[in-house]
């Protein structure tokens, strides 16, 4: 049975019609096949969400090798399916070497193997991919990214908190949060909304300024006193500064054991590191914590990162010769599309904070069906 066949299920279907950038993609991307004759390894999570992106790039003519590069509760109905209908899923480094392009994930496959080319969607993965020497489009710095960070990963904290600890309210908790990026702003505006206390740590002075700014105590990541002080008596720790292993070389690790908090971790790779255990970490140290949920990020918050990522492949699909090896930009037209698309199906959605920076607020934007991109492969 072909993959094709888990694009039309009733729950696939349904969780289309929360897609609805993606659902657009798909259709122009069935008539335009922007990746015909392309082998394309595939790294995302396998969620319902994730075979909504592989649907586009199967429709655009592209043959998928998925992987199993993500493993998580989460994925755990939608690996059952795709076994149920034959369909190989491949160790991460069997996936990697079956395919000459990649739509990587933290740089999972690149890390294996240097592509003929890549597109990525995370930070921690373009960092990676700075130092691999191949042509890769990057969605992470796009302001469609920004929704997903600004709006989602705080709500699938809230989510998944609730999902793990359903008797352990929020409301009144003591927080410290580590890092103040485009992400952890976002985190602290939603737990500071679900009733937690938040004190935001930062190396960066611009991000601390801003933290103040925004209404949060903010303390430097150099300030050691002042660090063990806020986290004695803290309920949780948050970490979302996407440094792999910084808990381990930051401070003295019994300072984040002290009052015993609920330490969590937001992002891609382990930030706790190897002086604190698995157990340790609600969730484990491997997984970030929203990756427990069926849905890590809601669909509305997540359709304009998924759909990011998956033109950034179209872009360098339509002109390869124009992309050298290194880290190019989505470009801004495709932003743009992206942007004015999600507007328009979440009208509603309350700007404040982040409408300047989407260059959304107070206007839809043109709208407009074509984002920019000569229409078909010459």
């Amino acid at each position: 049975m072909p993959l094709s066949s888990l694009f039309s299920t009733p729950a696939q279907l349904a969780e289309k019609d929360t897609l609805p950038i993606l659902r657009a993609l798909i259709a122009r991307y069935t008539d335009e096949q922007p990746f015909a004759g392309l082998l394309v390894a595939f790294s995302h999570i396998l969620v319902r969400n994730s075979l909504a992106v592989a649907e586009a790039l199967a429709a655009g003519g592209a043959e998928l090798v998925l992987s199993d590069a993500h493993r998580s509760p989460a994925s755990a109905v939608v690996e059952a399916e795709l076994a149920a209908a034959g369909v190989r899923v491949l160790p991460l480094a069997e996936a990697a070497q079956a395919a000459d392009i990649f739509v990587d994930v933290n740089a999972v496959l690149g890390r294996v193997r240097t592509p003929r080319a890549a597109a990525e969607v995370t930070r921690t993965g373009v960092l990676h991919y700075t130092h691999i020497g191949c042509p890769v489009v990057s969605a992470d710095d796009c302001r469609s990214k920004l929704i997903e960070g600004f709006f989602g990963t705080g709500d699938g904290f809230v989510r998944a908190w609730q999902q793990l600890r359903p008797d352990d309210a929020l409301q009144g908790k003591q927080a410290v949060q580590f890092g103040y990026g485009k992400i952890g702003r976002g985190v602290a505006r939603r737990a500071r909304a679900a009733g937690l206390q938040v004190t935001v740590v930062d190396a960066s002075l611009s991000a601390r300024q801003r933290a103040a700014a925004e209404g949060f105590v903010a303390l430097d990541s150099a300030a050691r006193a002042e660090l063990q002080a806020a986290l004695a008596p803290a309920d949780i720790v948050i970490s979302v500064t996407g440094q792999p292993g910084l808990h381990s070389r930051l401070l003295p690790p019994a300072w984040l054991r002290a009052g015993r908090p609920v330490l969590v971790s937001l992002g891609a790779e382990d930030e706790y590191g190897p002086a604190f255990t698995e157990d340790e970490v609600l969730g484990g140290t491997r997984v970030p914590l929203n990756f427990h949920l069926a849905q890590p990020t809601l669909n509305r918050y997540v359709d304009p990162p998924l759909a990011a990522h998956v033109m950034a492949l179209e872009a360098w699909a339509r002109q390869p010769e124009a992309y050298a090896p290194g880290i190019h930009a989505l470009p801004p037209e495709m932003d743009r599309w992206i942007l004015t698309e999600w507007r328009r199906a979440w009208p509603d959605e309350n700007l404040e904070g982040i409408g300047e920076e989407l260059g959304l607020e107070g206007n839809l934007g043109r709208l407009t069906s074509k984002c920019g991109i000569t229409n078909r492969r010459d």
